[in-house]
């Protein structure tokens, strides 16, 4: 074979060796691609390309919660409750309690349901803070066509899975209002909400609102999870010092707020101090008994039982009769003398 031959041959294996690496990666970027979108069989067949659908729907972009803390809840606001009555939403801060606000819509397919499941079931097993005594919710519907018959069935759904809560009935409000009331709400508490009119749903996201006996939001819970233990320290940082007791106040005070994580953390710095102070006061009580037991032994009593005389007597003896010291050769002679 002539080295012509020889390269003719190499060139062949190269280019076949190239195909071969080449038909591999497409087949793992096609096989890839079925899993990241499946299209149908007429657009594969017509080599129509595929668009993979892994952003967000544009229809919700928007549809986010902006924490607005420190805001004040419009209390001239008028709502409807279940049962039909008018109420301003002042109505439902009394000055003494705080209020947990929640915007929902009974005919909502999924998310409603699952975040009012979500908070019964976490205030059932929050049982140490009662519903219409320590604190009230209040659930505003955000569609304006929602009638009263509607609130009352959503409301005895969500009161009945919490029965070691026996003011939930009158604690717990589901309420209407109009648009123009839901929009301003919605705009004080950063809830953004759009409406499909193709589908009649509501595109919202899962929110708690954490508001003080005077209106003021002071904390949010995002998501469908709510912790009782979190939930509670919400309550007890809402009420300003009329929820909870001794002990509530003091956790709260060991924990803080931390927005990354959406949760209560216990501060470092304040467990720390917390530990030194605990340290230092069983280390007194520890040494107490020994100071109190030096303080009555037999040696101090003694010393404090000398007079001033024999304090002087034993001066003197150092001493002779004219008043000159004594030579420590003579101190046994003035004994004897004595």
């Amino acid at each position: 074979m002539n080295t012509h031959d020889s390269r003719r041959i190499t060139n062949h294996l190269l280019t076949a060796s190239w195909m071969f690496v080449a038909g591999m990666i497409v087949c793992v970027f096609t096989s890839d691609s079925s899993a990241w979108a499946q299209p149908s069989t007429g657009a594969m067949e017509q080599g129509a390309p595929v668009l993979l659908n892994d952003g967000i729907p544009k229809g919700v972009q928007d549809v986010t919660v902006e924490q607005r803390l420190g805001n004040q809840l419009p209390g001239e606001m008028k709502l409807v409750d279940s049962k039909g009555r008018k109420f301003t939403l002042s109505h439902y801060l009394d000055g003494e309690r705080s209020l947990i606000l929640t915007l929902n819509y009974s005919n909502c397919p999924m998310l409603c349901n699952v975040q009012l499941n979500q908070l019964a079931q976490s205030l059932e097993k929050m049982n140490d803070l009662k519903i219409g005594e320590d604190f009230q919710l209040l659930s505003v519907s955000i569609d304006p066509t929602e009638t009263d018959q509607r609130l009352r069935d959503t409301k005895q759904r969500y009161v009945e899975q919490v029965p070691s809560h026996p003011k939930a009935e009158e604690g717990w409000s589901f309420t209407r209002t109009t648009k123009a009331n839901v929009d301003r709400l919605a705009k004080e508490v950063g809830f953004s909400y759009k409406y499909n009119s193709r589908t009649k749903e509501y595109a919202h996201p899962a929110m708690l609102a954490f508001v003080s006996p005077d209106g003021v939001i002071t904390r949010y819970s995002l998501g469908v999870a709510f912790p009782p233990d979190q939930m509670k320290l919400a309550l007890v940082e809402a009420g300003q010092g009329n929820v909870g007791g001794i002990v509530d106040q003091f956790v709260l005070w060991c924990y803080s707020y931390d927005p990354n994580e959406n949760s209560y953390v216990p501060q470092a710095w304040k467990l720390m101090r917390l530990g030194g102070g605990m340290t230092i006061t069983l280390l007194g009580l520890a040494l107490l008994p020994y100071w109190r037991g030096r303080k009555g032994s037999p040696a101090h009593a003694a010393d404090d039982g000398l007079s001033g005389d024999d304090v002087e007597a034993t001066a003197n003896t150092d001493e002779a009769s004219d008043g000159t010291p004594l030579k420590p050769t003579q101190w046994h002679l003035s004994g004897n003398a004595d």
